[in-house]
């Protein structure tokens, strides 16, 4: 068992009494899974698995105090159900998705884009450059939610600084979890 999870309650960790732990949607990047492990992670921990080319995507909602520990959890619980995440896929969206999911027209998202609406708080900047634009959904949901248009709000989406902690965090814990997966995956078998 890994023991980065445990959160000391004393010693300048406390806790905050008055919060509760909040819900965070995390991506990984997986390698194929046998049908067997990826019905395990959908009837435990509820994650959709999806397959995009050589990719395997498996997406699973936790909850913590904070969202590098949530990822962390994600990760862990995956591992023990016989699943070494290699690295996150941080949910990055087009102007086509952007306008699916705030449930408007790809000409207002164009407007938002180009920042002729909105001066007092600009739309966020592109997560990269390469053609077609890409932009961090946890930054788009959150300014919506800030101006008033509809957006998520069943689960906190982590930033690209979330996946990056937690991409690091994978790296140095690979592995560990690749050998908790393959124990997981034996057992089973």
């Amino acid at each position: 068992m890994l023991t980065f999870v445990n959160i000391p309650t004393d010693g300048g960790y406390a806790r905050p009494v008055d919060h509760e732990e909040s819900s965070y949607r995390y991506s990984f990047i997986t390698p194929l899974l046998p049908t067997s492990v990826e019905k395990r992670i959908r009837d435990d921990l509820g994650a959709s698995v999806t397959v995009h080319g050589h990719l395997n995507v498996v997406t699973v909602i936790g909850s913590a105090y904070r969202r590098a520990v949530a990822g962390m959890r994600l990760a862990e619980a995956l591992a023990e159900r016989g699943v070494a995440a290699e690295r996150t896929q941080p949910d990055l969206v087009n102007r086509r998705m952007i306008a699916e999911r705030a449930r408007c027209t790809r000409q207002a998202v164009a407007l938002w884009v180009t920042r002729q609406r909105h001066q007092h708080d600009p739309f966020p900047l592109p997560a990269t450059l390469i053609p077609g634009e890409t932009w961090a959904w946890a930054e788009v949901n959150s300014w919506l939610g800030r101006n008033g248009y509809p957006h998520e709000t069943d689960c906190t989406i982590p930033g690209l600084e979330d996946y990056a902690r937690l991409d690091s965090h994978l790296l140095s814990h690979r592995d560990e979890y690749r050998e908790i997966a393959a124990a997981a995956r034996g057992n089973r078998a």
